[in-house]
């Protein structure tokens, strides 16, 4: 993928059926379950495009997105986010 693009992980806010449509996207596994929670800068809210979502089995590892950062605090039932993502590019995250 090119362009710049942030990794992390997933802490659901919304589901589409059995598929994720909006996250946070975090810096470690469990992030928003612990206290206190990630720094605001540190965490991303992530909304799915309409008919894009990622499978719970996705969301057990890294993954990556690319879009369009909108600076503004977002508060949710999980945590505070610094910023948001819109209808990004995203997937799993692997090494080579």
């Amino acid at each position: 993928m090119g362009g710049p693009h942030r990794a992390g992980f997933v802490a659901p806010l919304t589901y589409d059926g059995d598929e994720i449509a909006e996250f946070l996207l975090v810096p470690y596994f469990g992030a928003c379950i612990h206290v206190p929670p990630s720094p605001l800068n540190q965490t991303v809210v992530i909304t799915l495009a309409e008919g894009d979502s990622l499978s719970l089995e996705e969301s057990w590892g890294a993954v990556w997105v690319a879009g369009t950062l909108d600076a503004g605090v977002a508060d949710t039932a999980l945590a505070s986010a610094g910023c948001s993502i819109a209808g990004p590019v995203f997937g799993t995250y692997t090494t080579q």
